[in-house]
C-alpha cells in the first residue's frame, strides 16, 4: 500500500501540473486535425449567426398585427427612435398642392392662318366653276351671244348645285340669302380676305370656348401655352378673353368699322360667314393639367412627427387607435434596415463569445463535459431548434389570441417544450451538463420571447425538475412519467406568477395552467420521440440502449456464447465484477457491466490464440515467433472495435474496448523475445535486430473513464484469479492487490478519474465477488459400492472442477498460472 500511494501521490502532481483535467481530447490541441479546427470554428460562427437572429427582438423581425379598436395586451415602448407620417397633414398639404397647381390653356397662333386656308381652298372650288372655257367658239357673232347666255346660265347652275359641298368644306351652314350673294360675286375674293380680317382681328384678343370654365380659375390664374413655339406665361385676367358668342357680337360690331357701306348685302354676308368660321384660339388643356396637378401632389413631401426610443406607444388594456397602429406598423417598417442589421450582428457576435468562452470554460472545469465537435453539434442543434420554436411561437401567440380572446399569449410560451431540450442532454450527456444547458436555453428563450423574466424562472424550474427525472433512464417511459411531473411543476410556477404579479385568479389563469401542464407532458413526448433518432444520428448510447444491448438474445453475444465459450464465460464473470465495483464508486454500473459483456469481441477472429479457449488442446503460440504472437494479441483489440461499429453498439463501448489494455506491456511474449535475442547473440555472434519494448505494447489509449478503468482492472483480476489451486481470502485479496498495484504502478490509470479511495472500493469489491465465484464444498462420502467409502475426492465435490490444472499433467499450478498471466501481459 504505500507503494500505491507513492505512486498516486506523484499521478496526482502530474495532474496539478498539467491542469484540472487530462483527457486525451482536450490535453493535445497539437494533435487536432485542422479539419477538426475548422469544423468547430464553422459550427460557431453559424449557431451564432442563428442565435443573433433569433434573439433579436420580435417586433423587428415579425409584422403587426394590431387594427384599429384591438385591446393591447402588454406595454408596447418604442424601441428606437422612428418617424411617423402625419397623414392627415400629409393629405391636407397635398389637397393645397392641387388647389395651386394651375390649369393649362393651348394657345393656337395660326387659327387665322388656317381660316384662311380653308376658306381659300373653299372659294377657289367655286371660282373655277366661272372660269371654264366657252363651247362653240367657231358661230356666229349672233349666235355667239345667245351662246354665252347659256354658258353663264349653266355655271350658275353649277355653283348652285355646289353649295352641299362649299358648306361640307367650310364645315358650316350658309343659308340661301347669303349664297346669293356669294354666287352673285361669283365669290370674289375680296369677301375672303373680308371675312379673315375680321376673324383675325377678333382672334388676336383671344377667344375661348367654354368661358365659364375658364372664369372658375380667376383667383389663380391660367398658365397660357403656345402650341407652335412652347412658351408659357401665367395670365391673371381672364375678363379680357371672349367667349364665342362675345367673339361674334364683336365681329358684327367691328364690321361697320371695317367693310364698306355701300352694299349692305354684301357686308351681312361676309359679317354671318366670319360668324360661322370663328374657331376659338385658346382651349383646355385637360391631360396636361391633370399631370402637372399630380406631379405637384406628388412634389410634396410627407409629414413627420418623430416618436423618441422609450416613449410609450400604447398600454396594456388600452384600445388602439389609428394613431397608435401607425405608430407600431412605423416600427415594424424598419426591420431589415442598416440599423437593425448592425444589431442582428452585434447580438450574434455577443452570443458567439458568450458560448465560446461557455465551452472553454466547462470542458476545462466540468468533468461530464465533452467538447467534441459531434457532442457539441449535438447541443447547438437542440438550441436551435427550441429557439426557433420560441420564436415562430410569437405570431402563432398573437394569431392565437386574435381567434380567441381567452388564450393570452403567455399560454403559448407554456406550452412550450423546453424543458425536452434539458432531459435530452440529461440522458446523452449527465446531469451536471444538463444543468448548464437548462440555465442558458432558459435565458436564451427569454431573450428570443422578449417578455418578463417570469418566463426565465418559468422555463429553468421545469427543466431543472427534467433534469431530475431523466437521470436514471432505463426505459422508454421514463421521459413520459418525468414530462408529468414537469407538467405539475409548470402549474405550480404559473400560480406563483399570478400571486407574484397581484393578479385575480380568473378563467384565463386556468388556461394557462393547463396549457402549463400540457407543456411538460409534451416535452415528455418530444423527448421520447427524439432520443432514438439522437442515438442512431449522433452514435450515442443510452441506459435503455445498454439494457437491450445486455440482452443475451443479441446476435453478437450469441456468436460470442457459440464460438468462444471461454472468453464468453470470462467476460460474464467481468461483467459481475465491474458492476459491483461501479456501484462502489457512483460509476455507470450499467455502462461497465454491457461494456465488459463485449470488451473481448475482438477474439471470435482468432479465439484458439488465447488461453481460456483452448481448453487443454495445443498452445498455437508454440509455433509462432514472439512478435507474431504480440500482434495476434494487440489485434483483438482493433477487431473489437471495428466489431462494435459493425453492430451499432455506440461510442461509449467503442471507447472502451479500445481501452480495456490501454498501453500495457505483453511481458510474456516481451521477455520471451529478450530471451530468443540472447540466445541469437550467444550462438552467431553477430549483431541481432533490437527488441522495441513499443512492439510489445497494447496500442492504447490509456482508460480515459472510471468504466474504462474498471474493464482494464476486472478484466486482469479475472483472468488472474483463475491461476490460484487453493482460493483462500488472504490468497485472494493478495491477488487482487497485487494486479491492481502492478497496473497503477504502470500508467495505466493516469488519465481517468479513479482515486485512490475508488481503487481502494474496487479492490474490496473484485475481493468479495471473487471469493463468492470460488468458494469451496464440503467433501460427501463415496457410495459403499465403489469400495472407496469415507474416501473423498480431492475437492469434495465429485462434480467440481480445480479452479485451473496443468494440461500436460505435471500439477505445477502456480507456474502455469504465473506464465498464463505473462502471456496477457499481467506480469
Amino acid at each position: 500500500m504505500e507503494l500505491l500511494k507513492k505512486k498516486w501521490q506523484q499521478s496526482a502532481d502530474a495532474r496539478k501540473r498539467s491542469g484540472p483535467r487530462e483527457r486525451r481530447d482536450r490535453v493535445q490541441p497539437d494533435a487536432e486535425a485542422p479539419t477538426q479546427l475548422w469544423q468547430r470554428i464553422l459550427l460557431l460562427v453559424g449557431i451564432s449567426l442563428v442565435l443573433g437572429i433569433l434573439v433579436t427582438p420580435h417586433y423587428i423581425v415579425l409584422p403587426v398585427h394590431y387594427q384599429v379598436g384591438d385591446v393591447a395586451d402588454h406595454d408596447i415602448k418604442a424601441a428606437r427612435d422612428f418617424l411617423v407620417t402625419d397623414e392627415a397633414d400629409t393629405e391636407k398639404k397635398r389637397d393645397e398642392a392641387a388647389a395651386k397647381s394651375l390649369a393649362v390653356y393651348d394657345l393656337h397662333e395660326d387659327t387665322a392662318q388656317q381660316l384662311r386656308q380653308r376658306l381659300d381652298a373653299a372659294f377657289s372650288m367655286m371660282r373655277a366653276l366661272y372660269q371654264q372655257p366657252e363651247k362653240n367658239t367657231g358661230t356666229k357673232k349672233a349666235a355667239g351671244t345667245e351662246d354665252l347666255r347659256g354658258i353663264h346660265k349653266s355655271s350658275r347652275e353649277q355653283a348652285i348645285e355646289q353649295k352641299k359641298d362649299l358648306e361640307t368644306k367650310l364645315g358650316i351652314t350658309i343659308s340661301d340669302a347669303d349664297y346669293a350673294v356669294l354666287l352673285k360675286e361669283k365669290f370674289d375674293l375680296r369677301i375672303e380676305d373680308e371675312v379673315v380680317e375680321l376673324a383675325k382681328n377678333v382672334l388676336s384678343g383671344g377667344v375661348v370656348g367654354n368661358k365659364s370654365l375658364l372664369l372658375s380659375e380667376m383667383q389663380k390664374g391660367i398658365i397660357l401655352r403656345s402650341v407652335q413655339t412652347g412658351e408659357e406665361s401665367r395670365v391673371v385676367d381672364l375678363l379680357s378673353f371672349l367667349s364665342l358668342d362675345d367673339a361674334r357680337r364683336q365681329i358684327r360690331l367691328r364690321a361697320s368699322a371695317i367693310l364698306e357701306e355701300d352694299n349692305r348685302r354684301v357686308r351681312m354676308a361676309v359679317v354671318h360667314l366670319a360668324q360661322a368660321l370663328l374657331p376659338p384660339n385658346i382651349t383646355f388643356n385637360r391631360n396636361e393639367t391633370e399631370l402637372r396637378r399630380q406631379n405637384a401632389v406628388e412634389a410634396v413631401k410627407p409629414v413627420f412627427f418623430q416618436v423618441k426610443k422609450g416613449e410609450m406607444i400604447v398600454r396594456e388594456g388600452q384600445r388602439l387607435s389609428k394613431e397608435e397602429v401607425l405608430k407600431l406598423q412605423m416600427q415594424a417598417e424598419g426591420k431589415f434596415e442598416k440599423g437593425v442589421l448592425f444589431t442582428m450582428l452585434g447580438t450574434a457576435l455577443l452570443v458567439g463569445l458568450l458560448m465560446w468562452l461557455a465551452v472553454q470554460v466547462a470542458g476545462k472545469y466540468v468533468r461530464q463535459f465533452s467538447t467534441k465537435t459531434k457532442d457539441l453539434l449535438f447541443l447547438a442543434v437542440v438550441i436551435t431548434i427550441l429557439l426557433v420554436l420560441a420564436k415562430l411561437s410569437v405570431g402563432v401567440a398573437e394569431a392565437m389570441q386574435t381567434a380567441f380572446a381567452l388564450i393570452s399569449q403567455e399560454a403559448i410560451f407554456y406550452l412550450l417544450p423546453m424543458a425536452a431540450g434539458a432531459m435530452l442532454v440529461t440522458i446523452f450527456f449527465g446531469p451536471t451538463v444538463a444543468i448548464l444547458f437548462a440555465f442558458f436555453i432558459a435565458l436564451m428563450c427569454a431573450l428570443v420571447l422578449d417578455r418578463q423574466i417570469n418566463l426565465l424562472f418559468y422555463y429553468l424550474i421545469g427543466s431543472l425538475v427534467g433534469v431530475q427525472g431523466v437521470v436514471v433512464c432505463r426505459d422508454r417511459s421514463t421521459p413520459l412519467r418525468t414530462g408529468l411531473a414537469v407538467g405539475l411543476a409548470n402549474a405550480a410556477v404559473i400560480v406563483f406568477v399570478t400571486l407574484a404579479y397581484e393578479r385575480v385568479f380568473s378563467t384565463q389563469t386556468g388556461i394557462d395552467l393547463l396549457f402549463g401542464i400540457a407543456g411538460g407532458a409534451l416535452s415528455g413526448v418530444v423527448t421520447t420521440g427524439l432520443c432514438p433518432l439522437a442515438e442512431m444520428g449522433f452514435n450515442y448510447t443510452t441506459d435503455v440502449k445498454l439494457l437491450e444491448l445486455a440482452s443475451m438474445d443479441q446476435p453478437l453475444l450469441r456468436q460470442l456464447m457459440v464460438q468462444v465459450p471461454g472468453t464468453y464465460h470470462h467476460s460474464l464473470i467481468v461483467g459481475n465484477l465491474v458492476e459491483a465495483a461501479a456501484k462502489s464508486i457512483d460509476a455507470n454500473s450499467l455502462l461497465a457491466r454491457v461494456a465488459a459483456y463485449y470488451h473481448d469481441i475482438g477474439k471470435i477472429n482468432k479465439p484458439q490464440y488465447f488461453v481460456e479457449n483452448q481448453a487443454g488442446g495445443e498452445n498455437k503460440h508454440e509455433r509462432l515467433a514472439p512478435s507474431m504472437s504480440s500482434l495476434i494479441l494487440i489485434s483483438h483489440v482493433k477487431d473489437g472495435v471495428d466489431l462494435a461499429k459493425e453492430h451499432r453498439l455506440g461510442q461509449d463501448i467503442q471507447d472502451i474496448i479500445e481501452q480495456h489494455h490501454g498501453t500495457s506491456l505483453i511481458t510474456f511474449f516481451y521477455q520471451k523475445a529478450l530471451d530468443l535475442q540472447e540466445k541469437l547473440k550467444k550462438g552467431k555472434g553477430g549483431d541481432v535486430s533490437p527488441v522495441l519494448v513499443e512492439d510489445y505494447r497494447y496500442p492504447g489509449p490509456k482508460p480515459q473513464t472510471k468504466e474504462a478503468g474498471l474493464v482494464l482492472l476486472a478484466d486482469a483480476v479475472e483472468a488472474a484469479s483463475r491461476t490460484l489451486t487453493d482460493p483462500t481470502a488472504s490468497r485472494i485479496q493478495g491477488l487482487v492487490q497485487k494486479i491492481i498495484n502492478k497496473i497503477f504502478s504502470d500508467g495505466q490509470l493516469d488519465e481517468c478519474e479513479l482515486t485512490l479511495k475508488d481503487i481502494h472500493q474496487i479492490a474490496k469489491s473484485f475481493i468479495q465477488i471473487i471469493m463468492g465465484i470460488s468458494h469451496q464444498r464440503i467433501e460427501y462420502p463415496e457410495p459403499a459400492a465403489k469400495g472407496t467409502e469415507g474416501k473423498a475426492r480431492a475437492n469434495g465435490d465429485p462434480g467440481h472442477r480445480p479452479a485451473k490444472r496443468d494440461r500436460n499433467g505435471s500439477g505445477e499450478d502456480q507456474d502455469e498460472g504465473e506464465e498464463d498471466l505473462k502471456r496477457l501481459g499481467m506480469f
